[in-house]
């Protein structure tokens, strides 16, 4: 995400407009070129600090700047209310609920062509609405999709429909674990989110088998901590990550170069993702392997299982393992919904009892490791949620499990001289990490937190 204002016009029009309606006094000597806001307000952190840069230097010609600012708002001069979204709510019937017409809803609907996705809408999210008179219908509407961005609905005539990006702010962290119990308990230990944890299995999965986790495996990340408005919102990019098992390490470093897909490698410059994934789904468990003589759970007689069962709730992502082109992609028998890929002259694979494919996937689509393809499901012959992985070489179903799978090359030359550097300097931060256990502190230390190395550029 672009972590610059770019849009310094319409911040200053949206000041602009807050302080012509709500009355603020506002300075009239103010001469600052537009070159010179847009560069300061590259540093701001909200906007209310983008307010105060506007004014002239003089303490006594300050303008006036609203308390309790939100959304663009001075929210002491509205009354306030949300509703929170629930499964089976229509939004126009929200809306007329709250005394818009039909014509009114319909004009917001057309306004938000181009800027907004109404059905993008997500139960569990809240609808905050503002009154300019107490007891009055709303002027304005505001729906946060995410922490990062707000859209504002002028439920009034021109019926207009904003959306804005929040000023983000990229730490660079550290943390690190100890399993006690699980991979999942070390990172609740030390306040570690899901996506942090997809993001180490992303990069490590091809070395780390983490569906047989030990007691006393550890692990350390370098990784993108995104801020908005003061509190850390999401996380971005890995940039260094490493997990030891029985005295054995793995690592993965981000080096990125131009025009090139693989951005993540080991210790020696290998290609940290693998020619293959070790499963097309993530955090889940095997419940039947490949087998040439199981008894088949539904039709009751002994038939070749020529998949690797992985069984997952309804819905789950269900990942390509490898680069490839898609060959089919329909509906047929016992297989229910799947996907065929080929990857290459050698290599094919398929995915079967899928509950429907992921946008775009159609024969031909080119896909990227990791590329989600479809979602996991129990259509044809299923006795629950799971999806029977195929794995074809030269043309013959073969155990996936048990192939000694082609290596990437490491990189090497030039390349390989600078990702020495980049890696040796990523390994200082690592070494520099303690590991933590519950019984530590989880919030993150003066340590943690570092300045890279200029010859990196880790914020965009």
């Amino acid at each position: 995400m672009n972590t610059t204002n770019s849009k310094p016009q319409h911040w200053l029009r949206r000041l602009t407009k807050t302080w012509k309606n709500k009355k603020l006094i506002v300075a009239s000597g103010v001469a600052i070129t537009f070159g010179l806001f847009a560069a300061t307000l590259q540093l701001t952190s909200n906007r209310q600090s983008a307010a105060l840069l506007l004014a002239p230097p003089t303490l006594g010609e300050l303008p006036v700047i609203p308390a309790h600012l939100r959304w663009g708002f001075a929210l002491d001069e509205f009354e306030v209310s949300e509703t929170t979204l629930k499964s089976g709510d229509v939004l126009g019937e929200l809306l007329m609920s709250r005394g818009l017409s039909y014509p009114q809803v319909n004009s917001i609907v057309e306004q938000c062509k181009g800027k907004f996705n109404i059905s993008s809408m997500r139960m569990g999210r809240g609808l905050h609405f503002l009154a300019k008179q107490q007891g009055a219908h709303p002027d304005f509407m505001v729906y946060e999709p995410s922490p990062y961005e707000y859209v504002v609905f002028n439920l009034k005539a021109p019926y207009q429909v904003e959306r804005v990006q929040r000023d983000m702010k990229i730490e660079i962290v550290a943390a690190s674990g100890v399993l006690e119990t699980s991979f999942w308990q070390a990172l609740t230990d030390n306040g570690l989110s899901d996506e942090l944890a997809d993001g180490m299995i992303d990069v490590l999965a091809s070395s780390v088998d983490f569906y047989h986790q030990k007691q006393g495996d550890r692990f350390k990340v370098v990784y993108e901590q995104h801020i908005v408005e003061g509190e850390p919102v999401g996380t971005g990019k890995i940039i260094a990550a490493m997990y030891e098992r029985e005295g054995k390490e793995f690592y993965a470093f981000n080096f990125e170069r131009p025009d090139e897909k693989t951005n993540y490698f080991d210790f020696e410059g290998r290609p940290a993702r693998k020619a293959f994934l070790k499963s097309p789904v993530k955090f889940s468990r095997i419940s039947s392997r490949y087998n040439r003589n199981r008894l088949h759970p539904i039709l009751g007689y002994h038939k070749a299982h020529f998949g690797t069962d992985y069984a997952a709730p309804h819905g789950t992502p269900i990942m390509a393992v490898a680069e490839g082109t898609v060959v089919e992609a329909t509906r047929r028998g016992g297989n229910g919904n799947f996907v065929k890929l080929r990857h290459d002259k050698t290599y094919e694979t398929q995915y079967l009892h899928m509950s429907g494919f992921a946008k775009g996937i159609r024969p031909g689509t080119r896909v990227a490791q990791g590329q989600t393809i479809g979602f996991v499901g129990s259509t044809g012959l299923a006795t629950g949620p799971h999806v029977c992985f195929r794995f074809w070489k030269n043309g013959q179903q073969v155990d996936h499990l048990r192939l000694n799978l082609p290596q990437p090359q490491p990189i090497t030359g030039a390349a390989f001289d600078q990702f020495k550097v980049v890696r040796d300097s990523l390994m200082q931060k690592l070494n520099g990490v303690q590991y933590r256990t519950h019984q530590h502190e989880t919030a993150a230390t003066q340590e943690d937190v570092f300045v890279f190395d200029p010859f990196q550029k880790v914020i965009p």
